[in-house]
């Protein structure tokens, strides 16, 4: 028989031709076709090339100027992740002009000759003059004499900034609604991140095909100072710094080693606009970059307009990248020390071969075996059995090396060099081989579980395409991954291990001291003109591109969420993964930490325990190689027990689990390193800035002396505690009030049935305990709370209660942090940050709460030198209480607002979480809608009738840390009474 068809799919027409006498054959062929799982090629007009069984589905493409696109479709919103990616980083660096590459990230926000310029003729002579002048400021080494040039250079740039529409780029793209707008720049890759509605494709490309192709340097040096914030702030971190001195014992001769992505202050303090336009033309050539596109896209249209838009940029010659000249052997371990502000902690690391070697598989599975979470040698030998508060193991790869890395914090009286022997031994037993050699492939099922979650997110899935342009190696390699991980057998391993792990390593100490970071005084910044209103040619131009409009689909969680009742009691809520062959089974009880503090206590002590029947390890390794996942969690309001992984596991797993949860037994030596471990964990919340910050001070702030924060069991209510009492209360769960949740590809009838199989509970289940409940501070007045802590900067976070939850605060409140607070498009940004450079960090968001009997909050925020903190802080006040009315900047907000609603979908297990947000909230139906209703007939006197009435006149508590040495107290004493505050006071112990 003959046949001969055609199929047409989203106006891509494909011929089939078919000769076969085979009817059966024939039948499975036309099934094929239009069920939509063909994978034939002739799908696409356009000759893509794919990788058989590619996970991500991936369709590959060259532009003619060497431009690489990759494309993957994911229709679960009508939304694009994108990427652009240029093949270069801080590897690339000049060494007299380290940073480079990053402060150039930040400069293609700026705008080109057409984007964001109101007179090109008369920006560009001024431009070129503030070039010559850092020229000549980077040559002159007087003092007196770099003054006098960078005041010019601060003349200049206050007269080119006449001519420019500020932040153009980001009110664009802000405008077609994007999210997640963004960059960054690491050794090897400098990426450019926008998430954008599906129907606003063409307009995002003509926007970025101007974008890159030429650089403009405009508004450089208020751009500069937000650089030199953001490294001060790696400055304050103490994990960066080990990072750094790692890489710089690691590679004395490469330029991973030698320079950092943010580069020196010296490099930054006298950057060359010259150097950097060279850079710019060598590395942002189209056959050095890729075009990356994940979401709702038609991949043939697709491809036209980036053929369209991006064709016309030039190729260049192939970018020479930084010659290996090749590493010292390291013979004998290296020891090093950084001092740091927290917590002590040991890290260790082991050089080999780069990502397109051998070692780079090898050495991702190796840190698996060491280390996966659950059944790898120090999760069982050192986390198990709490000999250490914490350790792990992972892999980093760049294309010359790459590192085996391992860390563990002590534990109380334990020194560094003992946790490093810890650590050390699970090296011996890896080259010893004393591991189970199904171990292999118990990793690889979990990474493939991985690898499906992966794939449902456009974000995750992004990372590994960019990797695959970075690294330059076939998509087979990356499709094919795991099944060539599985083919490693434990005797390769063990014979990998011996040949490249020896005294070969490098470790860093981190322990408590003072460092000596650079300090430099703020320079002499006249704040530059913001010229909200304006508009460039190119944005009036594309502005007149008509974009269809789409409309909104909000959850009905009545039609969306499947319930039914196990028993009379008990009711399972389902929704159905059509996606892939995942689950997850919740266990929902609505009370938590503030019902019975010991409930938290006793949840938390389960991941070092066991049952009757298994001992942890054994618990955990079942799991493990069921392809499972556990969690048990309790917050302030609720607790969660999960089970999620693998479906084909799934009874299984969860008769294991109800098995877990009933026969779990705790003992005496467990729990007596379970609760010095709190303690010593308690020890290093006092040095951590984030703990002091959003923890403790927030909650004093906030409460008072009695909060969250310091209202918890004393040490000798720990160890007064049984671990038998513990366990009770965890076997005993069950017997209260809950909801269970299932989303997965099994049926709901099944689902029920599993529920009523596996989970048995009460006739009449018992009611929650009384849920605690805090008085707030009053907001009557204004006070600082400082906290004196050794950094750079100092961080100021300004809080005021605002009234309890109401719902017509919610979308006013949605578009005004959208419009004034946050964003790079948003006043505050463009007030604090790019007319007048006084901070990396400002935002100000009006809060919702969690939950109908909490109020919302106004939260302003600050994050900069500590010579800078009074002039921001004024700055940031002033806006506080006098809000700019730009009209056009409001309707791009609002216009990008509802453009973001629009395109968001609420799917999968998401619509259920929404519901409970929506239920917490006192609320019985989605509210998205009515949303989206008031944003569409808003104007700025609403806007400006929601600034009056919730933000304006308010009193505040202002939260400030840093060293106090260094703090203008005076500046801060005009906000108010200023309370030195003891980290005794705010942690309560």
């Amino acid at each position: 028989m003959e046949f001969m068809f055609l199929v047409s799919e989203n106006s891509d027409i494909f011929i089939a031709y078919l000769k076969s006498n085979d009817m059966q054959l024939t039948h499975k062929f036309l099934a094929l076709i239009f069920a939509g799982t063909t994978c034939l090629q002739a799908q696409y007009k356009n000759n893509f090339t794919t990788v058989e069984n590619d996970p991500y589905k991936v369709l590959h493409y060259e532009l003619d100027n060497g431009m690489k696109v990759y494309l993957s479709i994911n229709r679960d919103e009508p939304r694009v992740f994108t990427n652009i990616a240029v093949r270069t980083g801080s590897k690339n660096d000049p060494s007299d002009a380290t940073g480079l590459a990053h402060y150039l990230e930040h400069m293609l926000f700026k705008g080109t000759s057409k984007i964001g310029s109101l007179d090109w003729e008369k920006e560009k002579p001024l431009l070129e003059e503030i070039s010559k002048q850092y020229e000549l400021h980077r040559q002159t080494t007087d003092e007196e004499e770099r003054k006098a040039i960078y005041a010019k250079i601060d003349s200049l740039s206050n007269e080119a900034a006449k001519f420019v529409a500020t932040n153009e780029y980001d009110q664009m793209v802000t405008e077609l609604g994007a999210k997640s707008t963004n960059a960054y720049t690491s050794a090897e890759r400098t990426v450019y991140v926008n998430d954008i509605p599906s129907n606003e494709l063409d307009k995002w490309m003509t926007i970025e095909a101007e974008r890159f192709q030429e650089l403009t340097l405009r508004l450089f040096h208020t751009e500069l100072e937000a650089v030199y914030e953001e490294f001060n702030r790696a400055q304050d971190n103490d994990g960066r710094q080990v990072f750094y001195e790692i890489l710089r014992t690691m590679y004395p001769n490469h330029t991973y080693g030698t320079q950092t992505t943010l580069g020196t202050g010296d490099d930054l303090k006298s950057p060359s606009m010259v150097k950097i336009h060279e850079y710019f033309n060598k590395y942002y050539v189209p056959n050095n970059m890729a075009i990356i596109l994940v979401g709702d896209i038609d991949p043939d249209k697709s491809l036209a307009l980036i053929k369209k838009h991006f064709g016309s940029l030039k190729k260049g010659p192939t970018p020479a990248q930084f010659q290996d000249p090749g590493q010292p052997e390291i013979t004998a371990p290296i020891k090093k020390e950084i001092k740091g502000t927290e917590a002590e902690y040991v890290s260790l690391a082991y050089r080999v071969g780069g990502v397109k070697t051998d070692d780079a598989m090898m050495v991702d599975l190796v840190s698996s075996i060491l280390s996966n979470g659950e059944a790898g040698l120090i999760d069982n030998n050192l986390n198990n059995q709490q000999k250490v508060l914490r350790a792990y193991a992972y892999s980093y790869g760049l294309n010359d090396y790459s590192l085996l890395m391992m860390g563990a914090t002590p534990r109380e009286g334990q020194s560094l060099d003992e946790a490093q022997n810890l650590l050390l031994e699970q090296v011996t037993k890896l080259k010893n081989g004393d591991f189970d050699e199904s171990l292999i492939s118990s990793i690889v099922k979990n990474e493939k579980k991985s690898q499906m979650r992966q794939a449902e997110s456009n974000g995750w899935k992004m990372r590994t395409l960019v990797d695959g342009f970075i690294f330059d190696r076939p998509w087979e390699y990356f499709s094919n991954y795991y099944d060539d991980m599985a083919k490693i057998t434990k005797s390769e391993v063990v014979a990998w291990a011996n040949k490249n792990i020896k005294d070969n390593y490098v470790s860093v100490h981190k322990t408590k001291g003072e460092r000596s970071p650079l300090r430099l005084e703020k320079p002499a910044i006249t704040a530059v003109q913001v010229n909200r209103g304006e508009q460039s040619e190119f944005r009036k131009k594309l502005e007149k591109k008509q974009s269809e409009r789409l409309t909104p689909l909000f959850a009905d969680f009545e039609k969306d969420i499947k319930r039914s009742d196990a028993y009379a009691n008990l009711e399972v809520s389902y929704i159905k993964n059509t996606t892939n062959e995942l689950f997850e089974l919740n266990y929902i009880f609505d009370m938590g930490s503030r019902n019975d503090k010991e409930l938290a206590l006793a949840v938390q002590y389960l991941p070092y325990i066991g049952t009757e029947k298994y001992t942890v390890d054994e618990l955990k390794r079942k799991f493990y190689d069921l392809g499972l996942d556990y969690s048990v969690y309790v917050g302030d309001n609720r607790l969660y027990i999960t089970l999620s992984g693998l479906n084909e596991s799934l009874e299984e797993g969860a008769k294991l689990f109800e098995e877990f949860l009933a026969t779990a037994k705790g003992d005496e030596e467990s729990y007596k390193k379970y609760v010095d471990g709190i303690l010593k964990k308690r020890k290093d919340a006092k040095l951590s800035k984030y703990q002091i910050m959003y923890s403790a001070l927030y909650d004093y702030a906030v409460y008072g002396e009695e909060s969250p924060a310091t209202d918890i069991l004393s040490e000798s209510e720990l160890r007064a505690l049984k671990p038998s009492a513990l366990t009770e209360k965890v076997k005993t769960l069950k017997d209260y009030k809950h909801e269970v949740f299932y989303y997965g590809p099994s049926s709901q009838e099944d689902v029920v049935d599993l529920v009523r199989k596996t989970h048995p509970v009460r006739i009449e289940l018992k009611d929650y305990p009384e849920r605690k409940k805090y008085a707030y501070r009053e907001s009557d007045k204004n006070v600082v709370y400082f906290v004196d802590y050794d950094q750079v900067q100092m961080e100021l976070l300004m809080l005021s209660r605002s009234e309890n939850f109401n719902k017509t605060n919610l979308a006013p409140a949605n578009l005004f942090n959208q419009y004034f607070g946050s964003g790079l498009s948003s006043i505050i940004f463009q007030e604090i940050r790019e007319s007048k450079a006084l901070a990396y960090s400002a935002y100000s968001v009006y809060t919702s709460p969690r939950r109908s009997d909490e109020p919302h909050f106004v939260r302003a925020y600050i994050g900069t030198q500590s010579d800078k903190l009074g002039d921001a802080v004024t700055a940031m006040q002033d806006l506080m209480n006098t809000m700019p009315r730009e009209e056009a900047q409001f309707e791009q907000s609002r216009l990008g607002t509802l453009k973001q609603i629009e395109t968001n979908r609420t799917t999968k297990s998401s619509i259920y979480w929404s519901y409970r947000r929506t239920n917490d909230l006192g609320l019985e139906k989605n509210f998205e809608p009515e949303i989206y209703s008031y944003l569409n007939n808003m104007d700025m006197d609403d806007m400006q009738a929601f600034f009056d009435s919730h933000i304006k006149d308010k009193k505040y508590a202002y939260l400030v840390i840093g060293k106090k040495d260094l703090a203008d107290m005076e500046a801060l004493s005009k906000l108010g009474e200023v309370k030195i505050m003891s980290l005794e006071e705010i942690f309560g112990y």
